[in-house]
């Protein structure tokens, strides 16, 4: 039997509910009337086209659903957070369920999935009428998804009348680790002072292998100078509640050290340069200072770290001894920290540094660190001694490798012979690959303009030298182009970036008012490149400096 086209335009009517529905289907009007229907496809699907066009008016229509549960009231919720209508927030609280449970059952799985799309909802809403409710909801609810959604929403809302739930909630050791986590990412997006007892716990706090340190040291951040005072006591060992935990829980306090030095230097707590500054030759009382421990090269390490990003000038001599240190990764850092700091008194340091090393290690890791340091901090004098260096190479090295290599025949001669070769050839390729960056410091030296050119030189070792330099001048004129560089794809070159803004914007009123007309653009590129691997890291600084230039800006007006 054939079809007559009614017949078929009837079917199609049944199947696309809506599809014939009288009206203009771009009319919010259209819609709201097929919210009394008594099918619930035709239901979902008005919700679904009143979410698509956007339309304010139509929230009041849509609140009478959340009462209906099931897929109706998930999709009643989805559409009023689309709307983003203030109004429905009354109506969205009235909504949650509190007494839900967990399972497999579709009603209970539903009104899991309402909770957490209504905390979405009101955390983007923003009316802190919502705080109470949220967290009943975080501290009540069994379904992880619910709890977090409730969480996140405290954190958006920023509100410090959350802070005690929330501290409960990150310290709780009966929960699962990752809502701990969640909880302390909210109490850093608040900001208030009196979760800091909870974040220092939670900074040195693991559980099963699990360290909060990630998440608890950003949160310290964003707190800020308040979030210091405590940690002043850890770095000196004088916090003996902290020290007796760690003893009993045998860790090390080295690593309690190591970890304050980090966060202080983040704060730039000025209070903490004594200590750190001794902590470059930290040793365990009553242990060789000489001896090789890597918990305690951890502590001079974070100590040089936090050094640099203080940009400290008394670390400097401290570090320029530090350079006989013969352990590359650590030399490295030393050598790095005093590029930041910018004190070309250390050039002599760097330069003696960069001819002594380990002659067995070919890879020459040890005075690699120097060479680069040198080609990031050094003048025309040291383009100078560079490039004498390329030409008494490889000899140079090959001649200084063999007074130190043993041999007992012409064998072993031979064999130390290669070795050298090897060992020269490396350091004749170091020069070669940083030459870059003083060739470009012997045509700028102090000029700014020729410096913010720099920045987009196709090679990115001079857009890093560049970065450095600026940062160290510090004029604010060189702010708008350092704001572009922060999006470079080369990791060096945009950590110098980041580093060179925050020095200008720390140091000058116009930079920083620069840099903050330009939070928009940065925080839309963390956002978009939140899931790309090779930036997770250097995007940690990136996020810091947001947040510390919207403190700045705090504290300027």
């Amino acid at each position: 039997m054939r079809l007559t086209v009614r017949v078929v335009a009837a079917l199609l009517c049944v199947s696309f509910v809506g599809a014939c529905s009288k009206g203009d289907p771009n009319d919010p009007q259209t819609w709201v009337k097929q919210l009394s229907s008594e099918e619930t496809a035709a239901k979902l699907q008005a919700l679904e086209k009143l979410a698509e066009l956007g339309d304010k008016s139509a929230a009041a229509a849509i609140a009478p659903l959340l009462a209906e549960g099931g897929e109706v009231k998930v999709q009643a919720v989805k559409t009023l957070a689309k709307l983003n209508d203030p109004a429905s927030v009354p109506a969205l609280i009235d909504a949650i369920d509190f007494g839900v449970g967990v399972g497999t059952d579709p009603a209970i799985k539903r009104a899991n999935e309402a909770n957490k799309e209504i905390a979405e909802a009101l955390g983007d809403l923003g009316d802190k009428s919502a705080v109470e409710p949220l967290a009943k909801l975080a501290d009540r609810s069994k379904d992880s998804y619910a709890k977090i959604a409730a969480i996140n929403a405290l954190g958006q809302l920023g509100d410090s009348k959350a802070v005690p739930k929330l501290v409960e909630l990150a310290t709780d050791e009966g929960l699962e680790p990752y809502v701990n986590k969640k909880a302390v990412q909210a109490l850093g997006n608040i900001g208030d002072p009196g979760a800091v007892p909870a974040i220092k716990k939670m900074l040195f706090h693991e559980r099963k292998g699990i360290s909060f340190y990630a998440e608890s040291s950003y949160a310290a951040y964003q707190i800020g100078k308040k979030a210091a005072e405590p940690l002043l006591d850890v770095l000196e060992g004088k916090d003996e509640a902290l020290n007796k935990w760690a003893d009993d829980h045998d860790i090390y306090r080295e690593a309690l050290y190591a970890k304050a030095a980090q966060v202080l230097g983040d704060l730039n707590e000025q209070r903490a340069v004594p200590t750190l500054i001794k902590y470059l030759n930290y040793a365990r009382p009553g242990n060789d200072p000489d001896a090789i421990d890597p918990t305690v090269l951890i502590v001079r390490r974070q100590a040089a770290d936090a050094l640099s990003r203080m940009r400290v000038p008394a670390a400097v001599d401290a570090l320029v001894k530090n350079l006989k240190e013969q352990e590359g990764n650590l030399r490295a850092v030393y050598a790095d920290a005093l590029v930041a700091i910018g004190d070309r008194k250390a050039l002599p340091g760097l330069e003696a540094c960069a001819l002594k090393g380990n002659v067995m290690d070919k890879s020459n890791h040890a005075r690699k660190g120097c060479y680069v340091a040198l080609s990031r901090l050094g003048d025309e004098k040291t383009l100078a001694t560079w490039e004498n260096w390329e030409k008494t190479e490889p000899g140079l090295s090959t001649k200084a490798c063999m007074k130190e290599v043993e041999y007992d025949d012409a064998k072993g001669k031979e064999a130390a012979q290669k070795h050298c070769d090897e060992v020269a050839a490396n350091v004749v390729k170091i020069l070669q690959d940083n030459k870059a960056r003083l060739v470009a410091y012997n045509e700028c030296k102090a000029d700014v303009a020729c410096w913010t050119g720099k920045l987009k030189d196709e090679n990115p070792l001079v857009r890093e030298r560049a970065a450095i330099e600026l940062g160290h001048i510090a004029d604010p004129k060189a702010m708008p182009a350092l704001l572009e560089a922060l999006a470079d794809k080369n990791l060096e070159a945009r950590f110098a970036a980041i580093m060179a803004v925050d020095w200008v914007a720390t140091q000058s009123k116009d930079g920083l008012a620069t840099a903050s007309q330009g939070l928009a653009k940065l925080d839309g590129q963390i956002a978009a490149e939140k899931d790309k691997i090779q930036f997770v890291k250097i995007n940690e600084d990136l996020k810091r400096l947001a947040v510390k230039i919207r403190r700045l800006e705090r504290i300027g007006s």
